[in-house]
Formats: C-alpha cells, structure tokens, sequence
C-alpha cells in the first residue's frame, strides 16, 4: 500500500498553478503585453510548487522507509528550508488576504494541497482581473485628460489669434491727425522721386537699345510710385476728412474757414437791425457774398436733436448747393433765460445739424457751424422765433476779399 499512495497524491497536485487558472487569455492581444502577471504573483507560484513538492516528499518517507530514532541531519536542513519557505508564503499570502498554510506537524494528503492551491489560484485570478479592470480605468482617465488637454491647447490658440487680431486694429486705431504731416512729406517725397524717374526716363531714350532694359526697370518703378502715391494720396484725404469733421465748429472767428469769414462779420453787424433791413440786408448778401439761405431749422424746447422731419429736409440741401459751396450753419439763440445756456443749446444744435450735413455733403462741398450769440433780430416780441438755426450756401466769388471789420 505504501507504494501505490505517492501516485495518487502527485496526480492531482499538478494542474492548479496559478498560471493555468488565471484568465489571462480572455484579454485582447493588444493589452497582454502591458498586463503580464506581476513578479509576486510569479514568485508565489514557484513557492507554491516547491512547497508543494516539499509536502509530498514528507508524505512518501514516512510509508516507504522505517524512520529511526534520530532524523539524518539532511532532513533536518530540509525542514529548516520547508519552514523558511512556509514563513514567506505565508507573508505574501496575507499581504494578499489569503489564509496562512499550516505548519510541518499538520501534515495534509494531496487532495488538501490540490484544493487548497486551486483555491488560491482563483483568488489570485480574481486579483489579477480586479488589477486588470483598475488599469483599464486608469487607461480611460488618462484618454479623457488627453482630449482635455488637446481641447485646452486649441481654446489657447484660438485666443492667442483673437489677442493678436485684437493688436493688430488697436495699433490701426492709433493712427490720428499727427499722420497727417508725415503723409504730407511722404506724398512729397513721392512727387520729387516721380519727377526725377521722368527725367531719367527721357534721358534714357536717348541711349542705344543695350539700355532699353535699364528704361523699363524704371518704368517699373515709377508705376510703383504712382501706387504708393495714390495710396498716400486716398490716406491724406481720410485725414483731412476727419480733420474737417473734427473742426466742424468754429468757436472763434480765427477758426472760421475764408469763406466764411465774410459772411459772419455781415451777420454780425445785423444785430440790431429791423426784419425790413434784414430782408434786404440778405437780398444784398446774394449779389455781394454768393451767399444765400437754403433752409431754417427749428428744434423742440431745450432741445439739440435732429428730429426725422429735420434730417428729410436736410438730405436734399448738399445736391441743390454747387459742387465747390461752402454749407455754414449759424445758431442764434433768443435773449431770454441764461447766457451760458443759451450758448452751449445753440451750439450743440448748430453743431448737431452740421454732422448731418456732413455726412450728405458732395465732394468738394464744405460744412462748418458757428453760433452767432442771443439775438432778438427776428421778432422782438417773439422768443422762440429767435432761437433758430440758418443753413447758408456761400459760393466763392473770384477775386473777391472779405470786407474789413472788427477782429481781422
């Protein structure tokens, strides 16, 4: 009978490794190689095995051979061995939450061993499937900060490209008045060049033909002046337009465009004049100033704005003017309530219908506004009729100068 038992506890022992009992093989082939079984899974296995083996060698001694009184002093460094191994599996088995294995004196057949090592196999299965679902959702949170992250790289090129868009117009927007003198000097620059270019250019048609190639490299480059004069040319008249818009009114006589200045000092001295001496007074202003009254403006109480009555009436006064007339608007103000008040009303109407008439003006035409002081010219017994504002046209006169009179 001692014979026939080391067959029956080997057969069993062999097949519950843990390499055989993992479900490795369920994975994708594309993950096997970043999710191998890890060093202390392996080193369990091999203690598992090698104590395994130690077990049935104690099992096969005892039956086969008589034991004397005395173990030999190899068996006794064997056990020695046996139970350092048994002391570290035992370790890395509750490291990993598995029960201790007994010691040499509990002596189990091979079926124990069998079951209890296919035990820890599917334990050890389990734990390498658990690692192997963390790792798969390591994996989807890394994938999820990655989009992030990309997703965040194109937020900051966008608004690197609005913050350099953004530059670009503030430093379009700097550009003011001041351009104009260097515009000025580059468009005369620009003349003096064209001027030389054409001189050179009659000088080399002149020559032999081996300096035709010469001629038309100059060519060349005068219509490339011509292009940048132009350009200079349709940037200067921008500046003077909004140099224009920004002098629409004038405070003073000294900021009075010529051909204004006439006019107003005639208006001036009407002060006190009676609406017969009015009337004829701007009858003579037609032969005398070309200058004549397209249309009179009034405005509600304590009001400056434009209504859209006003703005329809405006609208066809640039087209019924000459090309070269001067629009002026003069605002008065009646002679009642305060004088301060009454200024800064006036002037905001006058200036009020000439951005109007800026804004329909022909080329060549002009607008400026003036504001004339409080007045009681036109109805001494009617307020409101004073507070009003005049369009004129003036239409320069050839070879005409403004009369003398006070301030000039």
């Amino acid at each position: 009978m001692n014979d026939e038992t080391p067959p029956n506890h080997e057969a069993p022992a062999q097949p519950p490794t843990p390499e055989e009992s993992t479900p490795a093989p369920t994975q994708q082939p594309a993950s096997q190689d970043t999710k191998a079984p890890s060093p202390t899974v392996i080193a369990i296995a091999f203690i598992i095995i090698v104590l395994l083996g130690v077990i049935i060698f104690q099992n096969i001694i005892p039956r086969n051979g008589a034991q004397g009184p005395a173990e030999s002093p190899a068996r006794n460094a064997l056990k020695a061995d046996l139970e350092t191994v048994r002391a570290e599996l035992n370790r890395e088995r509750m490291e990993l939450g598995l029960d201790p294995i007994g010691g040499s004196s509990s002596i189990e057949s091979a079926d124990e061993v069998a079951k209890r090592l296919q035990a820890d196999a599917d334990t050890l299965a389990s734990l390498a499937t658990s690692f192997q679902e963390l790792l798969a959702r390591k994996d989807a949170q890394l994938d999820e900060m990655r989009t992030e992250s990309i997703a965040a790289l194109k937020d900051q090129q966008r608004l690197r490209e609005l913050l350099a868009t953004a530059n670009q117009d503030l430093r379009k927007a700097m550009i003011d008045a001041s351009m104009a003198t260097k515009l000025q000097s580059d468009l005369n620059e620009a003349n003096m060049r064209i001027v030389a270019l054409q001189t050179e250019i009659q000088e080399l048609r002149a020559v032999p033909d081996a300096l035709r190639a010469q001629l038309l490299e100059s060519q060349q480059r005068e219509s490339e002046l011509q292009s940048q004069l132009l350009l200079l040319q349709s940037k200067l008249a921008q500046l003077e337009g909004q140099l224009n818009q920004a002098k629409l009114f004038a405070a003073n006589e000294n900021e009075l465009l010529k051909e204004a200045i006439a006019l107003v000092r005639a208006l001036r001295k009407l002060q006190g004049a009676t609406p017969q001496e009015l009337s004829a007074a701007y009858s003579e202003f037609g032969a005398e100033l070309g200058a004549n009254v397209l249309h009179i403006c009034k405005f509600a109480t304590g009001s400056s704005e434009v209504s859209a009555e006003l703005q329809s009436n405006l609208s066809n006064l640039p087209n019924e003017a000459p090309e070269n007339a001067l629009l002026l608007v003069v605002g008065y103000a009646s002679e009642t309530g305060n004088v301060d008040s009454n200024r800064i009303l006036s002037s905001d109407r006058a200036t009020a219908v000439a951005q109007e008439l800026d804004t329909l003006k022909r080329v060549g035409q002009q607008v400026q506004a003036v504001y004339l002081g409080q007045t009681k010219r036109f109805g001494k017994d009617s307020p409101l009729e004073n507070q009003r504002v005049e369009v004129w046209q003036v239409v320069p006169k050839p070879n005409s100068l403004p009369p003398l009179g006070p301030g000039r």
